[in-house]
């Protein structure tokens, strides 16, 4: 089992970076995970706020994570850095949460806004996407916790770094199911290090025979002219059809979350919100930030592409957002869409090819901004962008201009 070693962490001889206490708190919420209620022989009830809250609930993994920071750094920092103990963490991160039902209901979902690095602003972020084939044996071993951790894995992983750094891509976006947990440390590094906010995919975690399959969110920043990084890791809230059976054909369970959560991102001044793509077939779940982000991302493996290429194009037009969707090589369809007319709706759109790259497009949220903004009348002339959906709140898109807080 991983535990946190006081201690150690205590004595720690070099100041420790936050990302390294985000994962920490992350293994140990996971490896001290036991399998709960079991409602069928192919699911598990989970109470998620194991793997996200401490026992009484008061705090989530982030505080945790905050914690061990501040203990491990201690003698490190001189004492007036940190007098302040609250004012101090939000200059880390900020969070906020609401719930988007009553908790007594099933269908309970919490939305948590979580802002990083938001005095900073960048009005035209350049997006790369990762052209890179994810395996099904590698998922199958990952699933069984013996993840191929094979130098040409690690070689794809670098050289995708370094043609991300080249182009001066600001986000680096990678599939479902990208890389094991082994190799989270390794991103993370490299995102705090050259400041690109990442989101990739995890290989399942089997603990206790129930297989999670999480979505992990990197958010760099500088603090003190030190490099550090806010890593949220997310359950994925619906499994697919074709995913389940490859759990139960290797006798493992899925788990099934007490009650679902979605993220809604603030890093740069760009709002954002990570989706899998099964997610997003939830027609209530794809619509919860409707108005409130610039920017939906979908990290998938999906052989439907026709379906999702559709659920995509309604999504970018209905929600008015941009909408980034990267999906393994052998299967395609990555592409960065805006709600646009059909002929220029496709920033960048590919499918293929035996080598690992990327491609990066450039979204521009203040035009996008302006245009909703502005009554119809005053766009009807303007082909950058569709009309408005119904009930499109003007103040919602105030908030996101003046980067301000949207729940």
């Amino acid at each position: 089992m991983y535990r946190i070693n006081d201690n150690k962490i205590k004595h720690s001889p070099r100041a420790l970076k936050f990302w390294e206490c985000c994962l920490a708190v992350f293994y140990e919420n996971l490896s001290s995970f036991k399998n709960g209620q079991t409602t069928t022989e192919q699911e598990t009830v989970v109470n998620i706020n194991e793997l996200i809250e401490d026992k009484d609930h008061s705090s989530i993994y982030l505080d945790k994570a905050y914690d061990y920071y501040l203990r491990a750094n201690k003698y490190h920092w001189s004492s007036y850095e940190v007098e302040d103990k609250e004012e101090y963490k939000k200059k880390l991160f900020q969070r906020k949460v609401r719930p988007f039902k009553g908790k007594n209901k099933s269908s309970f979902v919490l939305k948590q806004q979580i802002s990083v690095n938001d005095s900073e602003c960048i009005s035209s972020p350049t997006i790369a996407i990762a052209n890179t084939k994810v395996s099904e044996s590698n998922m199958v071993q990952g699933l069984r916790n013996i993840p191929n951790l094979e130098g040409k894995r690690f070689d794809t992983l670098y050289k995708i770094f370094e043609q991300t750094k080249e182009e001066k891509a600001d986000i680096l976006l990678f599939p479902e199911c990208f890389v094991p947990i082994e190799l989270l440390d390794r991103i993370t590094w490299y995102a705090a290090n050259e400041q690109k906010l990442v989101i990739t995919g995890l290989e399942h975690v089997t603990i206790d025979n129930v297989s999670f399959n999480f979505i992990v969110t990197i958010l760099p920043f500088v603090k003190d002219g030190i490099k550090d990084a806010v890593v949220v890791y997310r359950l994925k809230n619906h499994y697919t059809h074709g995913e389940k059976l490859m759990i139960h054909t290797n006798h493992f369970k899925v788990p099934k979350p007490t009650q679902y959560i979605y993220d809604l991102f603030i890093w740069k001044g760009i709002y954002f919100s990570p989706y899998y793509c099964f997610e997003l077939a939830d027609v209530k779940h794809r619509s919860l930030f409707k108005g409130k982000v610039d920017l939906l991302i979908a990290s998938e493996y999906n052989r439907d592409t026709n379906y999702f290429s559709n659920i995509v194009e309604s999504i970018s037009r209905d929600l008015h957002v941009y909408f980034a969707q990267v999906n393994t090589s052998q299967f395609g369809d990555s592409r960065i869409t805006q709600p646009s007319r059909t002929e220029i709706k496709d920033i960048l759109k590919l499918k293929g090819g035996e080598n690992d790259t990327i491609l990066v497009g450039k979204i521009d949220l203040g035009k996008l901004r302006e245009f909703q903004r502005q009554l119809y009348i005053s766009t009807k002339d303007d082909k950058s962008f569709k009309p408005l959906p119904p009930d499109f709140k003007l103040q919602d898109v105030l908030k996101r201009i003046n980067n301000n807080s949207v729940l």
